[in-house]
C-alpha cells in the first residue's frame, strides 16, 4: 500500500473517531419518566430499598415510580433479596438483617413496608415532580 493511501485512511479514521466521540457526548441523557431526578437524588444520598421481585408489596412499591422504574432498577438504590431474582444480592440482604420487603434504609435507619413518595421525599430530602 502506498504511503499516501495509508495517510488518507488514517485521516478518515481519526475524523470519524472525533465525529463519533462528539456526537455521543452531545447526546441527551436517557430519560425514563417523571421521577428520574428524584431517583438520582436518592441514589446520591445512598438510599437503599431491599426488595423481593416475588413480593406483592415490593412490586407495589416499585410501581410508584411509574415510567422511571427502569432507572430505579438500574440504580444502586434497589437491592434484590430473592436468590432467584434478577441481579440478586441475597447475601447483602442477609448481612444487613433484612427480613421484610420492601425495607428502605435511609441515613442508616430502616423503614419497613411501602413508603409513599411524599414520605420518601421527607425522609431523603429529595424532591419530586408528579
Amino acid at each position: 500500500m502506498k504511503k499516501t493511501t495509508i495517510v488518507i485512511i488514517a485521516t478518515v479514521l481519526i475524523i470519524a473517531g472525533f465525529a463519533i466521540f462528539f456526537n455521543i457526548k452531545s447526546m441527551p441523557k436517557e430519560e425514563y419518566g417523571p421521577y428520574d431526578d428524584f431517583i438520582i437524588c436518592m441514589e446520591k444520598n445512598d438510599v437503599k430499598m431491599y426488595g423481593n421481585y416475588a413480593s406483592g408489596e415490593s412490586l407495589m412499591q416499585m410501581s410508584l415510580f411509574q415510567e422511571s422504574l427502569g432507572l430505579f432498577e438500574k440504580s444502586d438504590i434497589y437491592v434484590e433479596c430473592n436468590e432467584y431474582g434478577p441481579n440478586q444480592k441475597a447475601e447483602k440482604c442477609i448481612k444487613e438483617g433484612i427480613t421484610s420487603h420492601p425495607t428502605w434504609v435511609i441515613n442508616q435507619r430502616k423503614y419497613i413496608g411501602i413508603q409513599g413518595l411524599n414520605s420518601l421525599s421527607e425522609l431523603t430530602g429529595c424532591s419530586y415532580k408528579s
